[in-house]
This record gives structure tokens, sequence and C-alpha cells, in this order.
């Protein structure tokens, strides 16, 4: 577990985020990349265990329990983080908790033996229920946020405390939707003022203004519009949503499609449909994908088409389908 020559790969704004937004050090954007590192072993001895947790996504304070235990018998830290490709590994690295350095264009993992040692103490049995709190406050938020696409802040932190069965207050949501390092960049706030009430709403969303292919501020006026409540769902559907939606009727389209036009791809297939959710007619855009030999075949896209359509939900209907929306609101 040497250390590696070469420039350490994570940027600077990410380590002052952690040491000042995070543990309140108030290091001046000047001091370098080498010499906040070597503030960490110092920080996190010195940090409170809830903190700590706090700022680690769930799935990434799992995997430093597991890098703990890897390192009694391995030092081949390279294997251990190619063995998990998803994303919130990157924030052990964020975190300085493992170094990533670059060199001639090879990247090579290392990690602070101080720093480890220091953060043993976050699996206690104690700990463990922390964390899981709050990565169900993670989840949840996110579930949310996927189902919903832009949602009443008011609203999202009730139902959080409907789920976790406690008060969560707008302080401690607000909180940890800043320091918690994958929400920080996840949750984005929205304002909205009524022009007819002067009122002003604040809603949170996943959607970025910049990059959305839809004026968000449409979608939380849409459902406004509408004067409906948003669609309700159990703790375990918000657990396990996923940003596509993928059902069975989506790969029956997919696979009509697929079956007229083999260079159609699964994931650009899934991307169109999550179009769809945002409101955004994908009509066309599945239909040129691929020549119909006749009108039996047409019909029998449109068929697909129709069923999935009319059953997938959409922002703008509060997290409904279509038929849910018809039915529950004559």
């Amino acid at each position: 577990m040497g250390e590696y020559n070469g420039k350490i790969n994570v940027s600077k704004d990410s380590m002052l985020f952690v040491v000042n937004s995070v543990f309140n050090q108030g290091i001046k954007e000047s001091t370098t990349k080498e010499n906040i590192l070597k503030l960490m072993p110092a920080i996190y001895e010195n940090a409170d265990d809830e903190e700590i947790i706090k700022m680690l996504p769930y799935r990434t304070y799992k995997d430093l329990e597991r890098l703990i235990d890897y390192i009694k018998t391995s030092d081949d830290i390279k294997s251990f983080f190619y063995k998990r490709e998803h994303p919130d590994i990157r924030f052990l690295e964020e975190a300085m908790i493992i170094v990533m350095r670059a060199k001639h264009l090879e990247y090579n993992y290392s990690l602070n033996p101080s720093v480890i040692e220091k953060l043993t103490r976050l699996f206690s049995d104690e700990n463990k229920k922390i964390a899981e709190r709050y990565g169900n406050i993670e989840n949840l938020t996110v579930g949310m946020l996927y189902e919903y696409g832009i949602v009443d802040f008011d609203f999202l932190r009730k139902q959080l405390c409907k789920y976790m069965n406690e008060i969560i207050t707008e302080e401690e949501l607000r909180d940890i939707f800043f320091t918690r390092m994958n929400l920080n960049r996840f949750v984005n706030d929205y304002n909205i003022k009524w022009t007819n009430t002067n009122e002003v709403q604040y809603f949170v969303t996943y959607l970025d203004e910049e990059y959305s292919p839809i004026d968000i501020g449409e979608i939380a006026e849409e459902q406004k519009a509408r004067k409906m409540k948003y669609k309700q769902f159990s703790k375990q559907e918000l657990l396990k949503r996923e940003e596509y939606l993928y059902d069975e009727r989506a790969k029956k389209l997919y696979k009509f499609l697929k079956s007229k036009n083999d260079n159609i791809y699964e994931w650009t297939f899934k991307r169109l449909l999550k179009n769809n959710e945002l409101g955004i007619d994908i009509l066309g855009d599945l239909s040129n994908m691929c020549m119909f030999a006749d009108d039996i075949e047409l019909k029998k896209f449109m068929d697909l088409f129709t069923d999935w359509y009319n059953n997938s939900p959409q922002y703008m209907l509060g997290g409904y389908s279509p038929i849910e929306f018809r039915k529950t609101f004559k």
C-alpha cells in the first residue's frame, strides 16, 4: 500500500467541499491538493462519527466496510475497485479515503493507512444503524424524485417522515441534501412564484435546468393546473425505483422494434422512453426506428405502443400513468 507518484486525480473543488462544507475546516483555496490530503488523518480522527456517515452515500459506506476487510489480506487496491463499477465508489476518492493518482495516462490507487485506521470505528452496531437510517432517507428521496420528476419540498419531507416513522425537520433534510455527497449533486432546488397568488413554492428535482430537454417549470405548472395529488407509493416501491423504467410492456415493444431493425440498442431505447416521463412525444421517434412491411405490422406496433404508453407514468401526471390518472381523477 505504498504511495505512487503522480498528480492527485480528484478535483480541488471536491476536496474543499469535504474539508470546508462538511467538516468546517476553513481551508484556503490556495492550499495545494497534497497539503489538503495530509490534513485528512487528523480531520477524520476528530470528526463526529455521524457527520462522516452522513456524508457518505450508503453504497460507499458499505464499500468502505468491504475495503477495510479486504486490505487485511491483500494490498491490491486496484483490483478491489475494478470489481465495483457503480458510480458511488468514486466518493471514497472524493472523501480522500483512497487516492487515485495519474501519471503518463496511467491511474493508480493507494490509501493512507492512517485514515483507514481512524474509520474502522464507523462500523460498530450503533453506527451501522445510523448509516442505514441515512441510507433509507437517501434512497427514498432518489425514488420519489424519479417517480415525480419535480416535487414540492414539504410534500417530500412529510412522505419521508411517514416512511421513516419519525420527524425529519426541514433544517435536517436540507442539511442532508447539502452534505451527503451524492444528494448534493442529485437534488436541485427549484422555486416557482405563482403570478396569480404571488405565492412562492419550493420544489426539489433531480432534473438539471441547463440540460433538461423540457422546461422543468412546465412540469410543476401542469401538475398544479390539474389540481391533483401526487401518486402514493409504498416504501418498498420507492426503494426499488430505478431511473429508467423498463417493464414487461416496454420489453415487448423493444423486442418488436429490434426484430425490424437490429441496429436498435436497448440503452438508446431506454433513454428514449425516459422522454415520455418528461412529457415529450416519442411516437414519431419510435416509429422512425424501422420500416413496417405492411399495415399489419404497423398496427402491431401501434397496439404495443398504446398499451405501453397508457400504463407508463408521467411527471406531469404526478407519477400516475394515463390510465391510472383517468381512473383516479374522473
